[in-house]
């Protein structure tokens, strides 16, 4: 039984190169949202934080709220005096931030954006990669 379950599984994984099928991660698809950045540096213990944002031809407006975090064992804490927040009545938005004096550790920055069109909307959150200090 084992064997035959290899070697199901190496016809397929075969089929699939032979077919060109490949293996790609599913971004999520919004309404009005066309795409989403939350970007963190860390240089001399001061964080940079740029967070952007585009909507579809429909959006008349984009809230968005920075948040710096700091991993707390399994868990994620926002950090003092760490949040940001800033709209624009147009399909684009740029915040850019910064927290200087960090103490050792790994953090993240957590950009939560509500897109709008009209009084619809739909709320996106990006998170950026994590950086240790």
């Amino acid at each position: 039984m084992k064997k035959c379950l290899t070697m199901l599984f190496v016809a397929i994984a075969t089929l699939s190169l032979l077919c060109g099928v490949t293996a790609y991660a599913v971004e999520p698809r919004y309404l009005y949202t066309a795409s989403v950045t939350s970007t963190l540096t860390i240089t001399s213990n001061t964080a940079y934080c740029k967070s952007n944002a585009t909507g579809n031809s429909s959006v008349t407006k984009i809230e968005a709220t920075q948040y710096l975090e700091k991993k707390s064992g399994n868990d994620w804490k926002s950090v003092s005096a760490g949040s940001w927040s800033d709209s624009n009545n147009a399909r684009f938005l740029t915040m850019s931030n910064s927290k200087s004096n960090l103490t050792s550790g790994t953090y993240r920055l957590r950009t939560v954006f509500t897109v709008y069109s009209g009084t619809s909307y739909e709320t996106v959150e990006k998170v950026s990669s994590e950086v240790t200090v």
